[in-house]
């Protein structure tokens, strides 16, 4: 069995964050939000992956990734180019998936076993979870223990059963695609593909996710993520070099790293030839690769890679990759910043 990743979009709540690069290269708690995912549905089984790329400099997702071997993975890639929809870009992979495959969308986080997917019954399976926001996400109606509808982003309350961005599909689905039209948005929408399956008789089967999961579409929902994967998955492991400094809990230390004369607090994580010196990082904090810290405190941020801060405190905060965030004339005080990647910003 295949997985299909859809890796495109333009992630636009995430702006400007993503005017340079796809917003499933963010990291959090260590990992860009697509590798969670391949690394998921490796682990389920799957080997062999197509990742569909969009229009936002796709090549950075091709150089990371590769062929997907240094994660024990196939990896193949499909350009779709200007997004026109999920529809539009599962119906790329129709000559690259076999008789059942899953659709996995590279911007989510969905703590879920997949193999629990792998052997759906009917024409194609989704997974739902109940949320207080339906409108931003494709909901679907039940009766009598089975789907009888599917809409993307209703203007209207339809129900609080949100698609979560994990489906499993059989290669019926593509008879649906080839009639599809645009949808009111101007996209073509998987949940139109799924509502065709049911408009013809077959059997759309469904689980529901209970507990976290997470559509990282917003900068709000990358801490959120950031601090979930974080609690979840840290360990203590010091692989840098410590140096009169303080490590409370469960921390993470890359090769290359350097702590001097500082205290860091886990859950937290400090990439490769990163340097934090005189400084305090609190819990739920990722420090990114090449990274420096200086003078500062931080706690529940993101610092991606090659940024660095020096003289401030923050607090959820979001700094982008390349940024470099320092004191001023001005005394450093709390704040909460999201800054682009390769920006300057003195405070």
């Amino acid at each position: 069995m295949e997985a299909v990743v859809l890796h495109g979009g333009q992630g636009t709540r995430l702006r400007p964050l993503t005017h340079t690069g796809p917003k499933q290269l963010i990291k959090v708690a260590g990992k860009p939000v697509s590798q969670w995912v391949l690394e998921q549905v490796r682990d389920a089984g799957i080997k062999d992956v197509i990742v569909v790329l969009g229009d936002n400099n796709p090549q950075r997702v091709v150089e990371y990734y590769g062929d997907g071997s240094w994660l024990g993975l196939r990896i193949r890639y499909l350009y779709q180019g200007r997004a026109r929809g999920l529809a539009d870009a599962v119906y790329r992979a129709k000559n690259l998936v076999g008789d059942r495959f899953i659709v996995y969308l590279g911007d989510n986080v969905v703590p879920y076993d997949i193999k629990r997917l792998l052997s759906f019954r009917g024409s194609a399976s989704i997974l739902l979870a109940r949320v207080p926001n339906p409108q931003r996400f494709g909901v679907a109606v039940l009766k009598d223990n089975r789907v009888v509808r599917v809409v993307e982003k209703p203007r209207e309350p339809i129900s609080d059963l949100a698609l979560v961005g994990v489906y499993g599909f059989t290669r019926e689905v593509f008879d649906v695609l080839e009639g599809l039209k645009p949808s009111w948005r101007g996209e073509l929408e998987i949940t139109d593909a799924i509502q065709g399956l049911i408009d013809r008789g077959r059997e759309v089967t469904y689980d529901v996710v209970d507990g976290w999961w997470k559509d990282t579409g917003t900068p709000e929902d990358i801490l959120e993520a950031n601090m979930v994967l974080l609690d979840r998955h840290a360990t203590r492991s010091i692989k840098g070099v410590v140096s009169n400094s303080r490590i409370d809990g469960r921390v993470i230390v890359e090769d290359g790293a350097q702590v001097v004369n500082s205290r860091v607090v886990g859950p937290a994580f400090i990439g490769r030839g990163s340097v934090v010196r005189d400084s305090y990082l609190g819990p739920y904090t990722m420090v990114g690769d090449g990274c420096t810290v200086e003078d500062s405190e931080v706690e529940n941020s993101v610092i991606l890679d090659g940024a660095s801060v020096a003289g401030v405190s923050l607090r959820d905060s979001i700094i982008g990759q390349g940024s470099r965030v320092a004191r001023g004339n001005g005394k450093p005080k709390a704040m909460r910043l999201i800054v682009g990647e390769s920006s300057v910003l003195e405070v």
